[in-house]
């Protein structure tokens, strides 16, 4: 073996895992651009002048973006297929509106870049989600798991090289040069998951005749709309995705005022907040195969409704105890739990969805999950404006904890094998 093969192996770079780290690979670097963003708000506020709820607008417009995009994007990835394609253009998308942004100084325009951003960034999930469930049908909470810990991977590092670079650039530099990586990004994960080895990694189910065949068929556009129909009145996936909904408003909160919490009202260095920012996305790579792993052997409700009432808790005791030297902790639980919640809801909204449509019921909620996110930063810009910025902590966290109400009227997935079987026509 030689010694590149060697290194691969023990990274787990496997030719059964070359969907797996292809996918993540980009979800990461969609993760890294929009948190760099987040540290860099504070410094676009000042320039240009904004209030604080006009900075949340900002978030606000990529989630709409995000929220208009979700459902054709899985009519694209349920439809057509070709789901490396499909992320490899998001991947190209992702980063021409920064680049806009960095050389813009006119408010509305910013505004239009941040709508594109959330289009190019939505159009990953339905494709990614699907070619995951294709390829590990047994193993969809771990996959997703470490789908996501990609996700905060990059979102750890954009925070912390933003803040590094700061000390020599301005923000348009860092949003300009943030942009070129995505071209060749793109081309690696085109590279990487339409090789013949990637397409050969489903494995074999079984057609109506009872013989295995290696193709998923895609559904007709009479079939597609048909299930569309029953997506929408399903009450385990519309409350599924109103939780995930809930979850990513606080998390676009969050994103949008911890920057100017560390910053205008603790004084500290943007170097500083980059590296608090940072301990909430490391614990969240922890948490995501952790919490997939547990909810495949266990059932995701218990996941969900611990993750719920933590981090909700931690982001109490932040903005009520205000101690610095505390903040490492709190920022620590509330990211393993905030992040523990994503694979596990996508695991079991894509369990409980119609066979076919995958791709289109992850838009849904992402769709439902941007247009909660784009609630929090104008909202919660408002109650800093009115009450001040500590005020917004104690609403999100309340959020947050009233959602758990939500989960008792949930039924649990068909788990691992009996999902399979029936999928396949068998008892």
């Amino acid at each position: 073996m030689s010694f590149i093969k060697r290194i691969g192996s023990i990274l787990g770079f496997t030719r059964e895992n070359q969907v797996l780290w292809g996918v993540c690979i980009g979800h990461g670097f969609t993760h890294w651009l929009p948190s760099t963003f987040y540290l860099l708000l504070p410094f676009i506020k000042d320039e240009l002048g904004l209030s604080y709820m006009e900075m949340g607008l900002l978030v606000s417009f990529r989630s709409i973006g995000s929220m208009v995009a979700g459902i054709p994007s899985g009519m694209i990835a349920d439809l057509i297929g070709k789901h490396y394609l499909i992320l490899t253009v998001a991947l190209s998308w992702v980063g021409i509106p920064y680049f806009f942004v960095g050389i813009s100084s006119n408010y509305t325009f910013v505004l239009l870049c941040m709508l594109l951003m959330g289009m190019g960034n939505n159009l990953w999930h339905p494709a990614a989600m699907s070619m995951l469930r294709d390829a590990y049908p047994q193993k969809a909470g771990r996959s997703m798991g470490w789908h996501y810990s990609a996700a905060h991977a990059g979102d750890a590092l954009g925070p912390l090289m933003s803040g590094t670079l700061l000390a020599w650039f301005t923000w348009r530099y860092i949003l300009k040069g943030s942009s070129i990586p995505g071209f060749g990004m793109a081309l690696l994960i085109w590279w990487l998951l339409r090789t013949p080895q990637s397409k050969s990694l489903r494995l074999p189910e079984k057609d109506g005749s009872g013989n295995q065949t290696m193709k998923k068929q895609r559904p007709t556009v009479g079939e597609y709309f048909k299930g569309l129909g029953r997506l929408l009145i399903d009450p385990n996936i519309l409350l599924l995705s109103l939780i995930s909904g809930v979850r990513s408003f606080t998390q676009s909160g969050l994103h949008s005022f911890l920057p100017s919490f560390f910053m205008h009202l603790l004084h500290f260095s943007p170097w500083l907040s980059g590296a608090f920012m940072t301990i909430v996305q490391v614990t969240g790579i922890i948490a995501g195969p952790i919490s997939g792993s547990i909810s495949d052997r266990h059932g995701p409700r218990r996941v969900v409704t611990a993750a719920l009432f933590s981090t909700s808790l931690a982001i109490f005791l932040l903005a009520f105890l205000n101690v610095p030297w505390l903040f490492v902790v709190f920022l620590g639980v509330m990211g393993f739990f905030l992040y523990s919640l994503t694979p596990v809801l996508i695991a079991w909204i894509m369990e409980v969805a119609p066979k076919k449509l995958e791709g289109s019921v992850v838009g849904l909620q992402f769709s439902l999950q941007a247009a909660f996110g784009a609630l929090a930063p104008a909202l919660g810009g408002w109650i800093a404006d009115q009450w001040g910025l500590m005020y917004t902590f104690y609403f999100l966290a309340a959020v947050l904890l009233l959602s758990n109400l939500l989960v008792v009227f949930l039924k649990e997935p068909v788990r691992g094998k009996t999902r399979t079987r029936q999928e396949n026509g068998e008892r």
